[in-house]
């Protein structure tokens, strides 16, 4: 009983019979509601059922609209496949193009990491040879003098190097930063807007919309976009407050992402 009921099931969910019920019950929608809704007796109830309805309509369009559609339906996948393919392929042109350069400014980036330890390294190799000479010297009071201003040098490029990277450091992004950096440079201007309307405040960047539905988001994403102002990668268009744009650096930092 069960394998008969599981091959019922099978051919009713196949598409042509499918189709066929949907059409059967576009055919005959009247009589299907008189016939659930008309209070009486059976017979009555039966008779106006057969007033909307005929053979024609019962069984034998239901099977003809069903086994065209089925004959149809890989044709019209086909056309709206064939017409969307082209929009398709340059989407995903252009996420691979965004991908290649994203890893060449990965490994760029990777490169002037290793040059700058290969660079700290040949300078430590470097002051160790230099203190070795320094020892080497006989002339205390020459050796001393000697030692006190490589030391002030030193210092001098140590606190150079702090500043560097204090100034790294501050560049630094917040998981929100990267949002609005990674949404404007989706768009070819890199515009970003701060606006207010009737619903409240958001910031509106191409097809996203951030801090929208409540003012602890939008604080979230203002605060966010104010420091990517401050630190030179977005720029205010205007004096409104309400229009900006990513700069040259902030496409820089983009292509990172």
């Amino acid at each position: 009983m069960n394998d008969l009921l599981d091959a019922i099931s099978a051919r009713i969910k196949a598409p042509y019979f499918g189709y066929a019920l949907l059409a059967f019950i576009g055919f005959n929608w009247r009589g299907l509601f008189l016939l659930a809704v008309t209070t009486g007796a059976p017979q009555s109830r039966l008779e106006a059922f057969d007033a909307q309805t005929s053979v024609w309509s019962l069984l034998l369009l239901p099977l003809l609209v069903g086994a065209l559609v089925t004959l149809a339906s890989p044709w019209i996948r086909f056309i709206f496949g064939f017409i969307s393919k082209r929009p398709f392929e340059c989407m995903d042109n252009l996420h691979l193009d965004f991908e290649h350069r994203k890893t060449i400014r990965k490994t760029q980036l990777e490169q002037s990491r290793a040059d700058l330890f290969a660079s700290k390294e040949s300078e430590l190799i470097e002051r160790a040879k230099r203190d070795e000479e320094v020892l080497e010297i006989e002339d205390e009071q020459l050796k001393e003098k000697l030692k006190q201003e490589i030391e002030v040098l030193r210092r001098e490029r140590n606190k150079m190097s702090h500043d560097v990277e204090d100034k790294a450091n501050s560049m630094r992004l917040s998981v929100t930063e990267k949002e609005i950096i990674k949404a404007a440079a989706q768009d070819e201007t890199g515009s970003i807007m701060r606006t207010h309307h009737l619903g409240g405040r958001t910031i509106q960047i191409g097809s996203y919309t951030f801090g929208e539905g409540h003012s602890r988001d939008f604080s979230k994403y203002d605060s966010a976009l104010k420091s990517l102002v401050s630190k030179g990668l977005v720029t205010q268009m205007g004096s409104k407050g309400e229009m900006f744009e990513l700069t040259h650096a902030g496409w820089e930092v983009a292509d990172t992402l």
